[in-house]
């Protein structure tokens, strides 16, 4: 019953559209369907009774107390709980999956306006950790804009199997009484239904999609929290978090902890746990309904929950998170132009690649055993190493080497696709912003959708619950 709870609105609207559909096809006399809807109009809150097991077996004494044996004992007429539970689950969860929806679309557009902001701030793109090469925060933060975007077309993909109806399943084998199942779906709002008796009843495969969706985030999200836990450390320090997200030490005064971040990654943990139970629960049952399938359903509303606030937790983290100026003279630093150098020399010596990069290699050693902080250095030590040079191209190749010596050279320099380069960035969030305002537009269509659906139905109650 507590579980139920999350249920009951559903379970009603389901009860007001199935008797809505039985007097409209004649099933129902006219006085039975009127003290129906009736009693179910008035019932706002969970009916108390010490008896039911469940939120359907309760719904349906209050309403046979309320309208009368005769009419109440129709209520479950041509139903059952199995279809009517499949259904209220359903409709609970796509509500879930829009709000959800809702709060990806937001955190794309806080992404978006600071990738605007950072695609010329440089940042230190990291290999196993290591300093690698030089991007922009826009950069990094549109690697995972992408990744959220993908979240997002994941859940809107699923959406469109999850808005099927089951009702009209009933227990297992539909029913010979002469229904209008699709009359049914369209009152709730459903774009169809799920055709087969036996799936519609005992599937819940939706369940698994959802799950496995909201793991897939969690993943992503998971990752940004290691990274800002990871760039905030003072040894890095390439990201600087407000105060009021960060905590200090019971005992230690002069400490910064990431503390937000680091309930961010452990409750990321929430929906792969979720994921995990219900594959477990699901993989060996038998074909139709089974009790254990009550034991999934709490799951979907805590990770949809748990997933929502870490979503809006993240939105504020990327809007209040503060970059730090690189160092560039670091000789750690300096060297993250090592590649595009590299490709410098096989561009302008016409040498094969893997001997460009034994040439700046070799240097990079040399130049990180000097303890040198100067990229003078490092480019004559380059210059050295390629002792193949003709004497005519060493000048040019040095101005070459001069123009990809710094990593905002470098990163300016960048000519490919996806590539860090500003221009480039600009590019990409342009097309990003007009896919999240198409996103945005089909996410107001199925909302309108529901709106329309639930007037249709409260029109038909109105027209019917007159004597």
């Amino acid at each position: 019953m507590e579980s139920d709870k999350h249920l009951f609105e559903y379970v009603v609207e389901i009860n007001q559209a199935h008797i809505v559909m039985l007097g409209h096809e004649g099933i129902l006399p006219r006085n039975q369907t009127c003290n129906i809807l009736k009693a179910l109009t008035k019932m706002h809150v969970m009916p108390k009774s010490l008896g039911a097991e469940d939120v359907h077996v309760a719904i349906e004494e209050a309403v046979t107390k309320r309208a009368g044996k005769s009419a109440g004992g129709n209520l479950q007429l041509a139903k059952s709980r199995n279809d009517q539970v499949a259904t209220a689950i359903r409709m609970r969860l796509r509500s879930e999956v829009l709000q959800t929806m809702d709060s990806l679309i937001e955190l794309l557009s806080q992404l978006q306006a600071t990738i605007r902001k950072n695609r010329k701030i440089l940042f230190v793109g990291r290999t196993h950790l290591q300093p690698a090469e030089p991007i922009t925060f826009g950069h990094y933060l549109m690697g995972f804009h992408d990744a959220i975007l993908r979240d997002l077309e994941r859940l809107e993909g699923s959406y469109i199997r999850l808005n099927l109806s089951p009702m009209g399943g009933c227990a297992l084998a539909g029913t010979s009484i002469p229904i209008n199942r699709r009359m049914v779906a369209e009152l709730l709002g459903f774009d169809g239904l799920v055709d087969n008796s036996l799936d519609a009843v005992g599937s819940r495969d939706f369940v698994l999609e959802f799950l496995a969706n909201m793991t897939v985030l969690s993943v992503d999200i998971s990752r940004l929290a290691e990274d800002f836990i990871l760039y905030t450390m003072p040894e890095v320090h390439q990201l600087l978090l407000p105060d009021d997200l960060s905590f200090t030490s019971s005992i230690m005064p002069q400490k910064k902890n990431p503390d937000a971040i680091e309930l961010i990654r452990a409750k990321c943990a929430i929906p792969v746990g979720a994921f995990s139970q219900t594959a477990t629960t699901l993989h060996s049952l038998p074909t139709s309904y089974n009790l254990d399938l009550q034991e999934i359903t709490p799951r979907i509303w805590t990770t949809s929950e748990t997933m929502r606030t870490l979503v809006n937790i993240v939105k504020t983290l990327i809007s209040r998170t503060k970059t730090v100026e690189i160092d560039a003279t670091r000789p750690d630093l300096i060297m993250t132009t090592a590649t595009e150098i590299a490709n410098v020399l096989v561009t302008e010596l016409g040498i094969p690649f893997r001997y460009a990069h034994q040439i700046v290699a070799s240097a990079a050693r040399e130049f990180s055993e000097s303890g040198s902080d100067q990229a003078d250095l490092w480019l004559q030590l380059v210059l050295q190493k390629a002792q193949t040079i003709p004497p005519d191209r060493s000048k040019k190749l040095k101005a070459a080497l001069l123009r990809v010596s710094t990593p905002g050279a470098v990163v300016v320099h960048k000519r490919s696709i996806g590539s860090p380069a500003p221009t480039e960035t600009l590019r990409l969030l342009k097309n990003r912003v007009e896919k999240v305002s198409r996103l945005r537009s089909r996410q107001s269509v199925r909302k309108n959708q529901l709106a329309l659906a639930k007037s249709q139905l409260h029109r038909q109650i109105l027209r019917l619950s007159k004597p």
